[in-house]
């Protein structure tokens, strides 16, 4: 495992708008971002770079 990237998009968005590799960490603060309009997701980052599926709590649509 090289770390992990975590994705968001507005919570009207049909698919992940954005994206950020946050390191091979167990914790991420976003700042300045109101939470309550977006979608999160996290990918596992293999040190090939191949990237598990986006892990998503509920039906995210596609990615």
């Amino acid at each position: 495992l090289m770390g992990y990237r975590v994705y968001w998009r507005l919570t009207t968005e049909p698919e992940w708008t954005h994206t950020r590799y946050v390191g091979k960490v167990d914790h991420w603060v976003f700042k300045n971002l109101v939470v309550d309009n977006y979608f999160f997701g996290v990918a596992a980052v293999a040190k090939n770079g191949a990237e598990t599926p986006v892990i998503f709590p509920g039906a995210a649509g596609r990615f």
